[in-house]
């Protein structure tokens, strides 16, 4: 008798590398890039304003409010 065939031979290359099809790979890249682009612009037009009004009302100048403010705003859903 002929000895059998390691298990890995009788895969077909498909098998044992599954990828997902092209158009899955497409859609995860828009949804990251849709994903990116909506946190930049709710950054953009919602918190960097409100950092200001701190930074102005507490007399904070702009590198310390910037390093300061932007980091305890950023881990606050950690904290709460």
């Amino acid at each position: 008798p002929r000895f059998a065939r390691p298990y890995r031979e009788t895969m077909s290359d498909e098998e044992t590398n599954p990828t997902a099809p092209l158009s899955v790979w497409i859609g995860l890249i828009c949804i990251a890039v849709v994903s990116f682009w909506s946190q930049a612009t709710v950054t953009e037009e919602r918190f960097v304003p409100a950092l200001n009004v701190i930074s102005l009302r507490f007399k904070i100048p702009d590198d310390v409010a910037g390093a300061t403010l932007m980091a305890a705003g950023a881990s606050s859903p950690e904290l709460f």
